[in-house]
């Protein structure tokens, strides 16, 4: 009796783990994956449903209390039969797509290799003379394991395997997995294709359906484990659609503003040609003449004004990259300042930068963000007005809080004032992308 239920508990437990294969692959989303895997992964999922089934009811068989009439008996080894043809028929047809994925030189070749061995089986069960006895089913089911179960597990475990080469760069972890499950998968062919079930595997002493149980439990793990990799795959897709999506939307936003652009660095660069050809007027007529150096400085502003448009555009439009390092914040403010010397007017600069931090960044790029948001804070006080500018670390976290007397954003401008080019000023006067390019 406890033998019996020991036996119950094992097949219980080896089906079901066949079962539990088949519902991890299957409650996987794989229709968004480019891996070849993906479009082969089914299979191996109803081969697991089926030898699940199969198992299970090979323990019916085993563990009848009641006496079976013969008849009865007939058919349920047919159908045992069939279930296992059907389970190792899926498996097989896995581990030839699966082998003529990972090496397509020779898929021809592995279909060819799984046509004769299922050719071979029927060959041998119709030269058997003893059909319809017990003898016959258990010859078919020894031949069966012998010529289809083994070699299918032998391919499906050696494609696996040699996939999972070929992911190692999409995710470490889902590659050693699917060689795990597909070391385990062979494991499995030796265990279910060599030794005939009821027996007992010598030196250990256990029953072959327990080694066939645990083996099945090893690909189960390794195997829910490997479909992370899709997870990995979708984040990845997922990534770089945005940055391509954020790429186009950047190329139709300069596209679309093109003539708002060509008309901002347009007005200064003519401006400097009229003062040229006017200064040349000049300096023929009177070499003396005190206007010269107020010509000068407008073709001295207005080339600035264009470079400092022309710079804007680039910063946006370009993916510059730089290394972190030691930076003190409180540098890059006053450096900033230090560049905009000759913008301030009437404006009256307070700083409180006693508390400001060394952190690990890219210095250039805060002396960009700082400079937009110091002209911002000009352009809001045309008339005059005061900054005040405060750096401090707390907790870990650092904070640079920028304030002025000028006349603020409106509440209906407020969610639109991160968005590239767009700006309240009239064309001519700002090319919208100051803030832009802080937020990025």
């Amino acid at each position: 009796m406890l033998r019996e239920l020991l036996m119950f508990l094992l097949y219980l437990f080896y089906g079901g783990v066949f079962f539990a294969i088949g519902v991890a692959i299957t409650s996987k989303d794989t229709s968004a994956s480019n891996l070849g895997i993906a479009r082969n992964l089914w299979i191996f999922a109803l081969f697991a449903y089926t030898h699940g089934i199969h198992e299970w009811f090979e323990m019916y068989l085993n563990l009848a209390s009641r006496p079976i009439a013969v008849q009865l008996v007939i058919t349920f080894q047919i159908v045992q039969i069939s279930l296992m043809f059907v389970s190792f028929s899926f498996l097989l047809l896995f581990g030839t797509r699966i082998m003529g994925y990972v090496l397509p030189a020779k898929r021809h070749w592995f279909s060819l290799f799984a046509v004769i061995i299922v050719v071979a089986w029927f060959g041998m069960i119709l030269a058997t003379n003893n059909k319809g006895t017990m003898d016959f089913f258990s010859m078919a089911d020894l031949h069966m394991r012998n010529i289809i179960a083994l070699p299918a597990a032998l391919l499906s475990g050696c494609g696996f395997f040699i996939f999972s080469r070929t992911v190692l760069q999409i995710s470490k972890k889902g590659g050693l997995n699917f060689a795990g499950a597909g070391i385990s998968l062979i494991l499995y062919g030796f265990a279910t294709g060599m030794i005939r079930s009821g027996s007992i595997v010598p030196l250990l002493g256990v029953p072959i359906e327990l080694i066939r149980g645990i083996t099945a439990f090893a690909i189960l793990h390794f195997i829910m484990n490997a479909l992370h990799i899709f997870d990995v795959e979708r984040k990845s897709l997922i990534e770089e659609q945005l940055t391509r999506f954020a790429k186009s939307e950047k190329l139709s936003s300069l596209g679309k503003l093109a003539a708002g652009i060509a008309h901002e660095i347009n007005n200064p660069l003519a401006n400097a040609s009229i003062n040229v050809e006017m200064l040349k007027k000049e300096m023929t007529q009177d070499r003396e003449n005190g206007s010269f150096p107020k010509r000068l400085s407008a073709i001295e502003g207005s080339i600035d004004r264009a470079s400092r448009i022309a710079r804007e555009l680039l910063d946006f439009s370009s993916d510059r990259s730089a290394e972190f390092s030691q930076t003190d914040l409180g540098d890059v403010i006053q450096s900033t300042l230090d560049l905009m010397r000759g913008e301030w007017k009437n404006h009256s600069i307070t700083l409180d930068l006693d508390g400001s931090p060394m952190i690990r960044a890219i210095p250039w790029k805060l002396e960009e963000v700082f400079l937009n948001i110091f002209i911002n804070a000009i352009d809001a006080m045309p008339d005059g007005g005061d900054i005040h500018v405060e750096a401090r670390g707390e907790n870990g976290e650092v904070f640079v809080r920028v304030t002025d007397t000028g006349t603020g954003i409106p509440p209906e401008h407020i969610d639109m004032v991160m968005d590239p080019f767009y700006t309240t000023k009239e064309v001519g006067q700002g090319t919208g992308l100051g803030l832009s390019i802080c937020f990025g």
